[in-house]
């Protein structure tokens, strides 16, 4: 039998790791057994172990593959924030988050299934010192906000944008993967305006809030 090319055993791998996904969330990871993958994936028991030792090496192999694209779109995401504070920039930042959600809803419906039969092993780094990712990421733009005076005393930008990213989060999941069905009784749009107007409230000295109201494109605020 002639050896496959490396791009038929990518394809076959790709099929592979479809089946495992779907079957992982349909019916649970531990629920799921390597001949269930196999018959899914149409291919023999045998051949299916010639590629993945493991049934644990090809839901890694699938979050790690996941993992790669998301990482990539939150860097394009960061990238086009120029200032992070600004109620503009923040609502940017849910409106991108809500198309990620959406975009990508097998990958937070995997993360859910890590939580229950892993204790979220590999998820948790996703999380592990985000404020401080942040703080690397803006420190500039916040130290450039607290000497403008454009913050409440007290106030951690670093952990206000973390909060405000981890909501945006929480809503769009709710609301997409969930079947929230507008579980803020708002349209998302108007959610987004009014979660962006509670950390911009929050975060804001009342000088700064009071040069956004005189502003008459500054909808948000």
């Amino acid at each position: 039998m002639p050896k496959l090319s490396r791009a038929a055993k990518n394809l076959r791998r790709t099929t592979i790791e479809d089946a495992a996904r779907d079957l992982f969330i349909k019916q649970g990871f531990h629920a799921t057994s390597m001949r269930d993958i196999a018959k899914t994936a149409e291919v023999s028991l045998g051949n299916l172990y010639n590629y993945y030792a493991t049934k644990d090496a090809i839901f890694e192999s699938i979050i790690n593959n996941y993992q790669q694209q998301i990482d990539e779109k939150l860097r394009v995401i960061f990238s086009q924030i120029d200032e992070p504070l600004e109620p503009e920039s923040l609502r940017q930042m849910g409106e991108m988050v809500g198309n990620l959600v959406d975009q990508h809803s097998d990958f937070w419906l995997l993360m859910y299934i890590d939580v229950l039969e892993f204790q979220n092993r590999h998820f948790r780094k996703m999380f592990d010192g985000l404020t401080d990712r942040f703080q690397r990421m803006f420190g500039d733009k916040f130290e450039q906000a607290k000497t403008r005076g454009d913050l409440r005393t007290g106030v951690d930008p670093a952990t206000v944008f973390t909060a405000a990213y981890m909501q945006f989060f929480n809503y769009f999941l709710v609301e997409k993967l969930f079947g929230g069905n507008r579980h803020l009784n708002l349209s998302d749009d108007q959610a987004l305006n009014f979660l962006t107007k509670i950390f911009a409230y929050g975060l804001l000295s009342e000088t700064k809030l009071a040069d956004y109201k005189k502003s008459v494109n500054k909808a948000i605020v």
